[in-house]
């Protein structure tokens, strides 16, 4: 089996290890696309705490080449999308069948070994058929789809609200495109007009510049003088996070989105904004019992994706496309690496 490895911060390199052994509960991908994530980049950089050495790569596409004794509903071939964290199989969720709610999640590429190898052995618990329509670069964006469904559902949008979506990121954008599809009204907020550009070519009405305008004063225009019943903030976005407490109305919802693993630096904001406004607040991550519907948005185009920003590579330049983006090559907002 050949993978990469990060043996320690900034060194990165291929091997060849010895193939994993598939459990009776297990299937064995032949891996197709894996996308590295920020989680990927922190771990490559040292700024996120890891056993090295360690296989990045928390999102992938693959094919069934092995299955186990005990799995049923996968058969040889099947295309797949894999969750991207790992479920305990010991928690009282998992013992209820409710992987998407275990309680000891293990992130790929962070707690335990990613995909970025020609083979992976995962449960087939933790992995999603896909339709034939549905092509695998696509695909790898079941992630941040289900991510953003589930950041409706927590802030618990109705149609018609306004949502102020701090991030013109790939996860802003595909939640902007989630947001108009259950009729709810996106306002994507950003200090890049690049960014900005690609969320109005995604079909986003109402966009931001907080460079060339007051923002604050253009989503209390859009809203009617009432400002808006919600914010996601992406906390990948540039914009401070002070920022989307003044974008919400007095009572409103406030959704903190991303991982943790995934941050660079922290989010600092001063708590009386909280209480003076009356905030609810909840922090989204994605979430396995939506990864059918996000499934089905990206092969039915519901959402769509190939206005975002991407660079795919080959499999043998994955370790140079990791040191390139992890140095700052801001062109790059996805990477792809097709094996």
């Amino acid at each position: 089996m050949k993978a990469y490895r990060i043996q320690a911060p900034h060194a990165i390199g291929l091997d060849e290890l010895n193939a994993q052994p598939v459990g009776e509960s297990c299937v064995k991908l032949k891996n197709l696309v894996c996308g590295i994530a920020g989680t990927d980049l922190a771990v490559y950089s040292g700024e996120q705490p890891v056993q090295y050495p360690i296989i990045p790569g928390r999102q992938c596409v693959g094919f069934v080449s092995e299955v186990g004794a005990a799995v049923s509903g996968l058969t040889r071939g099947n295309r797949v999308v894999a969750y991207s964290q790992a479920s305990c199989h010991s928690c009282k969720a998992c013992k209820d069948s409710r992987y998407y709610d275990c309680e000891k999640p293990a992130v790929f590429g962070v707690d335990e070994n990613g995909f970025l190898s020609d083979f992976s052995v995962v449960s087939a618990d933790d992995v999603f058929a896909i339709p034939d329509r549905l092509k695998d670069e696509d695909a790898i964006f079941t992630e941040h789809t289900s991510l953003a469904i589930n950041v409706l559902s927590r802030l618990n949008i109705e149609k018609g609200e306004h949502l102020v979506i701090v991030g013109a990121s790939i996860v802003g954008i595909i939640l902007a495109q989630v947001a108009m599809y259950y009729q709810t009204v996106p306002v994507v907020v950003d200090m890049h007009e690049d960014l900005l550009e690609i969320a109005r070519k995604a079909g986003v009405y109402y966009t931001v510049n907080t460079v060339e305008e007051d923002a604050g004063k253009k989503v209390l225009s859009l809203t009617g003088g009432h400002m808006a019943d919600a914010c996601a903030f992406i906390t990948s976005s540039t914009v401070p996070l002070a920022n989307a407490f003044d974008y919400c109305c007095k009572g409103g919802r406030l959704a903190l989105v991303g991982r943790a693993a995934g941050l660079r630096g922290e989010l600092k904001c001063n708590l009386a904004s909280l209480f003076e406004k009356n905030l609810d607040i909840y922090t989204v991550t994605d979430c396995g019992k939506n990864y059918p519907t996000a499934i089905n948005m990206l092969a039915n185009r519901t959402v769509t994706v190939d206005m975002l920003p991407t660079r795919v590579v080959p499999f043998a330049e994955a370790g140079q496309a990791i040191e390139a983006c992890a140095a700052g090559d801001g062109a790059i907002e996805k990477l792809l690496v097709k094996v």
